[in-house]
């Protein structure tokens, strides 16, 4: 499932808003600005100041969206869109989410979504997003940590080699180390609840 996002420039209210809407979804991703390309979207929070436009393809995007706007600020607002007027109590922001995902309908699960503890890695989008946001993988950090996730069992170097890269076990490279490195990299800077854990046996993604 898509998580909500959050998107609020001012760093003090961004948990005011968090915290008023938690429980609500089960994930949300917060940030200071949407990327300017697509990202899975749940339902959206959007903080706008006085005349500041939002990316053309959250226009297209069906989703559910509550938009926080300057008070006496009057455009042509998407259809669909929630719009409330700054300032005003969270309890509202709360109360207008539940309304766009009730008309919205309910949300289905995503087969290309892996639920992580805090996040959630989208494949198609390449896209791991966490409690500080969103990163951008490669194809081979998306797919090293897919199969990181689905393994039940630790994935020697060998096996990384052969089913990430199509390499032989003894070909001399570093490549797994340093994926394996810029992966943890992302991870904790985006505060998951998950580390890649290091092995005599191999290598594993281990949910805290």
């Amino acid at each position: 499932m898509p998580p909500l996002w959050i998107i609020e420039a001012d760093a003090v209210v961004r948990p005011i808003l968090a915290a008023a809407v938690a429980g609500v979804m089960p994930e949300a991703c917060i940030a200071d600005a949407l990327p300017p390309e697509p990202v899975p979207l749940g339902a959206l929070i959007l903080s706008l100041r006085a005349g500041e436009e939002w990316p053309d393809w959250l226009t297209a995007a069906r989703v559910p969206v509550v938009a926080l706007v300057a008070k006496g600020e009057s455009r042509a607002w998407p259809a669909g869109w929630d719009v409330l007027e700054k300032p005003l109590h969270p309890a509202l922001v709360r109360g207008a989410l539940r309304r766009a995902l009730d008309a919205a309908g309910p949300l289905e699960p995503d087969g290309e979504t892996l639920a992580l503890p805090g996040g959630s890695l989208h494949l198609t989008q390449r896209l791991l997003v966490g409690p500080q946001g969103a990163a951008r993988l490669t194809e081979k950090e998306a797919a090293l940590l897919h199969s990181l996730l689905k393994a039940d069992t630790p994935l020697s170097r060998p096996q990384l080699l052969a089913e990430i890269w199509g390499y032989q076990a003894d070909t001399p490279t570093r490549t797994v180390e340093t994926h394996l490195y810029r992966l943890r990299r992302k991870i904790e800077g985006l505060g998951l609840g998950l580390t890649i854990v290091a092995s005599a046996e191999g290598y594993r993604a281990r949910r805290l």
